[in-house]
């Protein structure tokens, strides 16, 4: 005889997943750890691009201009938008973790936006690199 007043939970499964069901967007958050570093990151590239600021503006308005300058300021310029591609994409990460609900759509172009800067990142790095190198082999040459 079997008792159908008292059933048991512990044997009874659906036999099928809802799928669907909860499909809104969870935005991921960034670890704080991650986020004290960006917030750092952003403070030293703040005080880099005052301080590039100010280099470039004290060549140019300041000293007259000989190939020595016209290097060091070709450099500042290089390291100036190194720097602000670098506190462009860390304040667009900050905007997407924050609003990333009401930005959801806009992923596609956020990635597209990064390779460009990482390109460019890459370019105005190796231009400085090579700067540099410019000005160490000018300045041995005249020790010579």
């Amino acid at each position: 005889e079997i008792n159908t007043t008292e059933v048991s939970y512990s044997n009874v499964t659906s036999g099928y997943v809802v799928y669907g069901e909860n499909n809104s967007y969870e935005c991921s958050s960034l670890p704080s750890g991650l986020m004290v570093f960006a917030g750092v990151c952003t403070g030293i590239s703040l005080c880099g691009l005052v301080g590039n600021g100010m280099v470039l503006w004290f060549l140019c308005f300041h000293m007259k201009r000989n190939p020595f300058t016209i290097y060091i300021l070709n450099l500042i310029v290089a390291d100036f938008s190194l720097l602000l591609l670098f506190l462009l994409l860390i304040l667009t990460i900050f905007t997407l973790t924050t609003l990333c609900s009401y930005l959801y759509h806009f992923f596609s172009y956020y990635m597209q936006f990064v390779l460009i800067v990482e390109f460019l990142c890459h370019f105005f790095d190796l231009s400085s690199l090579g700067l540099l190198t410019a000005i160490s082999v000018e300045r041995c040459i005249l020790v010579l």
